[in-house]
């Protein structure tokens, strides 16, 4: 008997994308990401290489790289502006978020592990 590999449905419309980037486990999964990756320390580009060696199992080529850079610039900006913004995104999901990291940092690498969440590469795995 042929035991065959269960996957998710490959699909180009934006509807997939808006729901798991609003699904309150994919941006709970993506804070507890960020939270490992914080913790772990180092500099921005060190950060990102962790959630890629994760997420995809594979360092960043150097375009990825140049586009989640971009995005964390513009989402720490963003949060350290905006922290009510910031503590409504941290909050959303069972698990508390951890209150010992600063809170806009925690917003911007959430964002950030949604976008490596939501690739193709990661949801078709």
């Amino acid at each position: 008997r042929e035991v065959s590999c269960v996957r998710r449905d490959r699909t180009n419309t934006p509807l997939q994308a808006l729901v798991v980037m609003n699904d309150p486990q994919f941006i709970e999964a993506s804070r507890n990401l960020a939270q490992h990756v914080i913790k772990a320390g180092g500099e921005d580009n060190q950060k990102l290489d962790r959630i890629a060696e994760r997420l995809l199992c594979r360092p960043l080529k150097a375009p990825e790289a140049q586009i989640l850079q971009a995005s964390l610039n513009d989402l720490r900006a963003h949060y350290s502006a905006h922290a009510e913004d910031a503590q409504a995104l941290i909050n959303v999901g069972e698990t508390k978020p951890d209150t010992q990291l600063n809170t806009a940092e925690l917003a911007t690498w959430t964002l950030v592990s949604s976008q490596v969440m939501n690739l193709d590469e990661v949801l078709n795995k």
